[in-house]
């Protein structure tokens, strides 16, 4: 027997409205581009300096005044500067996010964001039938193509600390890792999620593992102080550091396709000791029609890496293929993170 929806009946659509809305959706781009040129061109720390004309923020880039007028009115629309008399502006809390010396700093992911993660979206289309945009746009897989270019590679593990940083407070109140004897962080980047934990439950041994990269940004501190962390180098997909009772692999699944992911996940088996835990810490797609950014972050690292965003059920069985189960999911404060914690496929419960 069919089950009718319990949900009341949506109202016939405006055909106005509908149009407002679409224009809205296909415009977003403008929104994003101009962000970025915003936040390419210093426009925040020059405020903060004081400059509040067009004329003085175009000055030193040789730009046309009147232009730098339309951009910083236009930006008004979405809270990032506000006018004031006398063609005046003044830079919102919001705006000071695009300012290199703002606590929370998004600069550097405003710039990424609009530059070759935004030239990949360009590439939808065929991607759709297969392969990774980032490699047809740049002729290597993006990893690869870090690691050749140093300067690319910082640029990318601080855009990665300025959009997961804000997580790192909620990741560490929701989990107990004082009983943890030694702490393995795998694709840890600089280790700005060792140094909250560490700074937080001084006991437990760490060693954080990743490309050399992220190893060369946690040796600059740009994570946030390492006491006694033993910082390794290498390839997930060939070993992991043995020896560890508690594994995080944060935000590194997603960047790839099941067969890959796997791999990562059986080579942290064999490595792990018997009783140990692993931690994914990801957000999982909902299987309902709860909104959410994970769809569109799908998306996003299926063109950029080939990887995908997973529901629970999906992380269940990458678990049961490298011989790992689900233990339990936990929420935390941070709506973006939660703590998808997996054990070995014989471990007793408890």
């Amino acid at each position: 027997m069919k089950v009718e929806s319990m949900r009341p009946p949506k109202a016939p659509a405006d055909p106005v409205s509908l149009h407002k809305k679409m224009m809205q959706l296909m415009s977003s781009l403008w929104v994003t581009r101009a962000v970025g040129t915003f936040a390419r061109l210093g426009f925040a720390d020059a405020m903060e300096k004081g400059a509040d004309q067009p004329a003085a923020l175009a000055a030193p880039h040789g730009l046309d005044a009147g232009r730098v007028y339309r951009l910083l009115r236009a930006l008004t629309t979405v809270g990032i500067v506000t006018e004031n008399a006398g063609g005046r502006f003044t830079l919102t809390p919001l705006g000071r996010l695009l300012g290199s010396s703002s606590t929370h700093s998004m600069r550097t992911a405003a710039i990424l964001l609009t530059e070759y993660h935004a030239d990949i979206w360009a590439n939808l289309d065929g991607a759709l039938k297969g392969g990774t945009a980032f490699e047809a746009l740049k002729g290597q897989p993006l990893f690869e193509w870090l690691g050749k270019n140093p300067k690319e590679g910082a640029r990318f593990q601080r855009m990665m600390l300025e959009v997961h940083e804000p997580e790192t407070p909620a990741i560490v109140a929701a989990y107990d890792f004082a009983r943890h004897q030694h702490i393995i962080d795998i694709g840890g980047g600089n280790g700005s999620l060792l140094s909250a934990i560490l700074a937080a439950h001084s006991g437990p041994r760490a060693t954080l593992f990743d490309l050399p990269e992220g190893i060369a940004a946690a040796k600059l501190g740009a994570g946030g102080p390492l006491p006694g962390v033993t910082l390794a180098e290498g390839d997930v997909f060939k070993a992991v550091p043995e020896g560890g009772d508690l594994y995080l692999v944060r935000h590194l699944l997603h960047d790839y396709a099941d067969e890959e992911a796997v791999q990562i996940l059986q080579n942290i088996r064999r490595a792990m000791r018997p009783d140990a835990r692993v931690l994914v810490l990801e957000k999982p797609v909902p299987v309902d029609d709860t909104p959410g950014p994970g769809r569109w972050l799908d998306l996003h690292v299926m063109l950029l890496t080939g990887g995908a965003e997973r529901t629970l059920e999906e992380y269940s069985v990458l678990f049961a293929r490298a011989d790992l189960k689900l233990a339990r999911c936990l929420p935390t404060a941070h709506p973006a993170i939660e703590v998808i914690e997996a054990v070995a496929a014989d471990a007793r419960r408890g």
